[in-house]
């Protein structure tokens, strides 16, 4: 989601020569939780957070609140245009962020990454969220390593 045609030609070349990848380019926040809610079926949701009136920052709190209801969602991913965006990114609960302007390689590994359900790279210009989804990963991969005899060095018994 994005009103801002150059960052929307960024995007769909970085994207261009993804197997099986189609892109929905929408407007508003309101346009893409319409198409979540009605269509359903995405892989990511991309959103530009600077898009105007409604940003990016609330679309992807609203597509978390939707995973609290048990509703299923794709992970997130925001395009911030200042390093001091990076608070309201993680108060957005997005999966990942990355500031602008886009490095096409850098955007096209995280997206992979996300879809993909693999850890975030470590890159420049590139956090990964603490969003629900990312955090729901890590626990059942620590229940899955506890249940195979492994050790996960994570704690899910509580205090």
């Amino acid at each position: 989601m994005t009103t801002d045609r150059r960052i929307s030609v960024s995007v769909t070349t970085a994207l261009l020569g993804l197997p099986d990848l189609d892109v929905l380019e929408v407007r508003t926040p309101q346009r893409a939780l319409q198409q979540l809610d009605d269509v359903g079926g995405f892989a990511l949701v991309i959103a530009d957070a600077d898009t105007a009136p409604t940003g990016g920052f609330a679309l992807s709190r609203e597509v978390k609140a939707r995973l609290r209801m048990d509703r299923d969602v794709p992970p997130v991913l925001l395009l911030i245009a200042r390093r001091d965006d990076k608070w309201l990114a993680q108060w957005s609960e997005a999966d990942a962020f990355i500031r602008k302007p886009l490095d096409p390689f850098d955007f096209r590994e995280v997206v992979e990454a996300l879809i993909e359900g693999r850890d975030i790279p470590a890159l420049p210009r590139v956090t990964a969220g603490g969003g629900p989804m990312r955090a729901d990963a890590k626990r059942v991969e620590a229940e899955a390593a506890g249940a195979a005899g492994g050790s996960s060095g994570v704690n899910t018994a509580g205090p």
